[in-house]
């Protein structure tokens, strides 16, 4: 059990280690392209502005790339349109340089920008500086850095292997899939034995398979993040099945599950107390359902499906006839 554990943690720690020195090659290219073609372009010595930019907008996938771009552009771009009218028409330069600070910093906390706000006031102050002192070929260079750089962010986090993070997914949505039909068992057999559920599956059911969903979701999400705006071929041509209905499912058969669970919990012999035309086709419902939910990854139904709607219908007949016998 403990090597088990201990395989599955090395195996994820390898593949977080696989997924931030893939990151991290991309920012360290594109900070690389940005320095050399402004320098060769620009004819500037030290593009740090250019080479900053490249590594701070470079994310995981190419939609997190793409909105870490906007958002510091935005950045800067708010923090030059604060600053210009602060530098050349506010007097003295004491009392613009307070304006301009005020308004970008109160920009920055507004949030929208996330963590790249910080970015506002930092581009006012340099904006305000190279105005006030009469350097715009240093401000038109300064901007073009940026420019260069968020375009080489770009272009590096879409065509250097950005991630494809499907298997995990499929791995998550399987482990999900064998936790749901291994509890509608457990519940098969907690009915068949009159028993509580939590003495035949354990007091933290529950909590493992909310846990399981709350993973599978993230995990399905992060997959269709990932392949959004991917031109890999993987990415493209993969077939996979993450459909968000296949989602769905589970989550409302894991809902259905949990309140059956608390029910019998409760009322561990609810299901027998109604006769053995009740129970039995109870038991069968829940073991044919955990067929059809170990086998949901869209597509064509598990052939178990027609024996858990006849399951169903015995049960609906059932709780009829045991109804009418009480009235």
């Amino acid at each position: 059990m403990r090597g088990a554990r201990w395989s599955v943690l090395s195996a994820h720690a390898r593949r977080v280690a696989r997924a931030d020195g893939a990151d991290a090659a991309r920012a360290t290219v594109a900070a690389g392209l940005t320095w050399q073609t402004c320098t060769t372009l620009l004819h500037t010595p030290d593009p740090y502005a250019g080479a900053v930019a490249a590594l701070l907008i470079v994310e995981t996938t190419v939609v997190r790339t793409v909105s870490a771009a906007v958002r510091y552009g935005a950045g800067c771009l708010l923090g030059v349109l604060v600053a210009v009218p602060g530098a050349l028409y506010a007097r003295p330069g004491m009392a613009g340089l307070a304006l301009v600070v005020l308004v970008s910093v109160l920009l920055a906390r507004r949030g929208f920008l996330g963590h790249y706000g910080v970015h506002v006031p930092a581009t006012a102050l340099i904006t305000f500086a190279l105005v006030r002192g009469r350097h715009p070929g240093e401000l038109v260079s300064h901007l073009a850095e940026i420019v260069l750089g968020i375009a080489f962010g770009l272009a590096c986090s879409a065509l250097l292997l950005p991630a494809v993070r499907v298997r995990t997914a499929e791995r998550t949505l399987e482990e999900l899939r064998v936790l749901v039909a291994r509890d509608l068992d457990g519940l098969a057999d907690a009915v068949a034995r009159r028993e509580r559920p939590r003495d035949v599956l354990g007091t933290g059911w529950e909590q493992e398979l909310g846990t399981a969903l709350e993973r599978a979701r993230t995990a399905v999400d992060a997959a269709h993040e990932s392949v959004r705006w991917n031109v890999r071929p993987a990415a493209r041509r993969r077939r996979w099945h993450l459909d968000h209905r296949v989602l769905r499912a589970l989550t409302d058969v894991a809902g259905q599950l949990t309140a059956t669970g608390r029910l019998l919990d409760a009322h561990p012999g609810a299901a027998g107390s109604c006769g053995p035309s009740f129970a039995r086709p109870y038991t069968r419902l829940l073991r044919t359902t955990a067929l059809c939910a170990y086998s949901c990854r869209g597509g064509r139904p598990h052939p178990a499906l027609p024996a858990a709607r006849q399951a169903l219908a015995r049960l609906g007949t059932a709780s009829t006839a045991s109804t009418a016998s009480t009235a």
